[in-house]
């Protein structure tokens, strides 16, 4: 019970220490810290639902806190180094470790990867969730595997468009996933996108983002 209570207070440290980041001013010889914010609306024939992620980054350090992300009223933080290169085809991988405090509580090893050669790039984030709520005889009953991708096109600076898709796949059960397009349109600091998913055993279902960055 005490281990418990330690792993929930981790994500407040972690969040803490995000927000205290913002505050560093960079000399000429220390990178500065980027900030970005996301929120998303998910619109489907049975329920709505609302997401937030934001981002703090510095130098190869990543750090990242979703809500609602994993589970409904579930805050997780994410803290990662990313490896990046490449001169035509470029990459950039974070290899993350999250912890979860909410509805659903555990950790969660992440990883996202963005590959960019030209006009053409492939994003994708992945996770799995190692439930620790234990309200199932069987604790692996309630881990998943979460995975997110992108393969788009930008034919111009502002806009960004493709085919996306995601896969859930719960512990003993069947795999569900998920495919449709999307596109994003970016100005000045500010990327509005729009997604659409065709998803036969549950219906059709859209999502709206917003996102906004600090540089």
């Amino acid at each position: 019970m005490t281990m418990r209570k330690f792993i929930t207070l981790i994500p407040l440290f972690l969040s803490s220490y995000a927000l205290f980041a913002q505050n560093v001013t960079a000399d000429s010889s220390t990178a500065p810290w980027q900030f970005s914010v996301s929120q998303y609306y998910y619109f489907d024939s049975y329920d709505n639902a609302f997401m937030f992620t934001g981002y703090a980054e510095h130098k190869q350090l990543h750090l990242e806190a979703r809500y609602n992300y994993e589970d409904r009223n579930t805050l997780s933080v994410f803290a990662g180094w990313a490896f990046e290169g490449g001169k035509k085809i470029q990459f950039n991988i974070k290899p993350m470790m999250g912890i979860l405090a909410g509805n659903t509580k555990g950790f969660a090893p992440a990883l996202e990867t963005q590959i960019t050669y030209k006009i053409f790039d492939f994003y994708a984030e992945s996770e799995y969730v190692i439930n620790v709520n234990g309200t199932n005889e069987k604790e692996n009953d309630n881990n998943y595997f979460y995975a997110w991708r992108e393969l788009a096109i930008t034919p111009i600076p502002c806009l960004r468009t493709g085919i996306t898709g995601q896969t859930t796949h719960l512990w003993n059960a069947k795999t569900s996933v998920q495919r449709g397009v999307f596109a994003e349109y970016s100005l000045w600091k500010l990327t509005t996108g729009f997604y659409y998913f065709i998803h036969s055993a549950s219906g059709n279902f859209a999502i709206i983002s917003l996102s906004m960055d600090f540089n």
